[in-house]
């Protein structure tokens, strides 16, 4: 991800924006800008301030006025996220201006219960952010978010300590307002109000002193009054409370006058009327800036609003966000009335606050590999590890499997040896003894050519097969005679005779066995034993 962040707040009048690094919880504006539209289209002033200010190698972040997007407010029964993002086309289908299909929607999560939520749903013309994408796309700026002005300064003030749960935060651009109510620091209401309709008063910025002016000053007390007649007629519908905390923004907030008519205007629905604005000291070359929040009835100097406590910096004051160092660039004035939407949004991105995001669907962005370069890395890196531990695992098995092979052929081959000693060239030991076997049963042939029922190979077989294993006997000598065949061999007892006889008996091959003797050897403590065994047929 880039170390640098490009925060750009784009109005019907006004495009401002800023570029800024983020070191040890401190915003450090490295570039800013701001340009007029006037009579211009959107494409125009955006060219012009991706001219005036670095755009590359940025993660950039937009926000587009109130007024771009239609707003909603729904009960639903469920809190799952992903729940109420499949069900919003529905449940909208029937209230918007326009086709659903023309629309694309995001929401965030005004209050949740149990069983049931309350959601703001934004939506925003999709041929309009085609438009506005493809522009910015055409200058290299590919935004990673797209937000609704204003909910980041909103954001702001429930992130700050000390300020109550409930206001209403109005940001007074030069010819429109948007009205923002936050409940129980929750954001509940988003609405564009028209002010100054038809340039009555005449709000614009000043070429030269890049200061907010009114071509028709005398129109101003009547331009207020119709905005608070409108924040009235809103609050009326949708907070039924007495008196609310109100906090202004935007460029025309800053204007001399601007807080007491709104204060006059909304009367007992305003219960403190606070300027967010500058209030700066410049100290060695640097600019801090920080929102104020106190109300109109009382005034702070300058130097106990920045100046921290004895013995402690002011990166360590938590109630106040600061943006260090500001330097001024390309002669650009710094004016934080106009410009504070877009460090509002930087704050936004850099604390990762929840809002609304309109990079989504068929507009979700599309990382290149050099941005997700680390995320390929940390995917990659886990499969490489995984390939390489099974083919040394295959290797380790396979060696074992090689090792014990060798060890049956060497098996194999000890057999053989024993078998058939005079045999020196053992090539393949399994066909060397299947020829040897047929050779044996060759010579056990009768006068007219054709083998016996049971050669000998068949009589040692079956007594082999019949002895149990597990018996400690030797046998020393066959004879195998026209009556059968004579068995004579030592073993431990007279029990083990025995088992063989039993054993012997068992065979299909022998109708008869007989012990034909079983000494007691006494030089050997061994049983000397002769057995006989009838064949059947004989």
């Amino acid at each position: 991800m880039s170390n640098k962040f490009l925060a750009i707040d784009i109005k019907h009048d006004l495009l401002t924006g800023i570029v800024f690094t983020v070191d040890a919880k401190a915003m450090h504006i490295i570039d800013h800008t701001m340009v007029t539209v006037a009579a211009r289209s959107f494409e125009e002033a955006l060219l012009e301030l991706s001219q005036k200010i670095d755009c590359q190698e940025t993660s950039c972040h937009i926000a587009f006025a109130a007024e771009s997007f239609f707003y909603r407010n729904l009960l639903l029964p469920f809190t799952d996220p992903k729940t109420i993002n499949k069900i919003l086309p529905f449940e909208l289908e029937e209230n918007t201006p326009v086709k659903i299909d023309r629309l694309l929607i995001d929401a965030i999560i005004a209050k949740e219960e149990k069983q049931k939520s309350q959601i703001i749903a934004a939506m925003i013309d999709r041929d309009l952010l085609a438009t506005r994408l493809a522009a910015l796309l055409a200058l290299g700026i590919d935004p990673e978010t797209v937000t609704i002005s204003g909910t980041s300064t909103a954001l702001l003030l429930t992130h700050t300590p000390d300020l109550p749960a409930d206001f209403l935060l109005l940001t007074l651009d030069l010819q429109r307002a948007t009205f923002i109510l936050v409940r129980s620091g929750h954001i509940r209401v988003i609405r564009p109000l028209v002010f100054d309709p038809g340039l009555q008063a005449g709000f614009h910025v000043d070429q030269d002193s890049r200061d907010i002016k009114v071509f028709r000053p005398e129109n101003s007390e009547s331009t207020f009054q119709a905005l608070c007649v409108a924040i009235q007629q809103t609050l009326q519908s949708v907070f039924h409370a007495g008196e609310l905390a109100v906090y202004l923004s935007g460029p025309v907030s800053a204007l001399p006058g601007t807080v007491d008519r709104i204060q006059s205007g909304l009367g007992s629905a305003c219960k403190s009327c606070t300027l967010v604005s500058d209030v700066a000291t410049a100290k060695d070359g640097l600019v801090f800036w920080a929102p104020r929040t106190q109300g109109v009835d009382a005034p702070v100097s300058l130097a106990s609003e920045i100046t921290p406590a004895e013995g402690q910096s002011v990166q360590e004051r938590p109630a106040l966000p600061l943006v260090p160092p500001l330097m001024p660039t390309k002669d650009e004035k710094w004016l934080s009335g106009m410009m504070e939407d877009s460090v509002n949004l930087g704050w936004q991105i850099t604390k990762n606050w929840k809002g609304f995001n309109f990079r989504k669907e068929a507009f979700a962005t599309r990382k290149s590999f050099a941005a997700s370069r680390t995320l390929v890395f940390a995917i990659a890196l886990p499969l490489v590890s995984v390939v390489l531990l099974s083919i040394l695992y295959l290797w380790v098995d396979y060696t074992k499997l090689l090792k014990k092979q060798n060890e049956l052929n060497a098996q194999i081959q000890g057999v053989f040896t024993e078998t058939l000693p005079d045999v020196t060239r053992i090539v393949d030991p399994l066909q060397q003894l299947q020829v040897k076997i047929r050779e044996t049963r060759q010579t056990t042939m009768d006068k007219d050519g054709s083998l016996p029922a049971m050669t000998i190979l068949d009589i040692l077989a079956e007594i082999s097969a019949h002895i149990p294993e597990a018996l400690d006997v030797r046998l020393a000598r066959f004879v195998v005679d026209d009556n059968g065949l004579r068995i004579k061999g030592t073993t431990d007892t007279f029990n083990t005779v025995d088992a063989i006889k039993k054993g012997l008996e068992q065979s299909p091959a022998f109708s008869n066995v007989e012990i034909s003797a079983a000494n007691l050897d006494a030089k050997s403590s061994k049983i000397r034993f002769e057995l006989k065994l009838t064949m059947k047929g004989v």
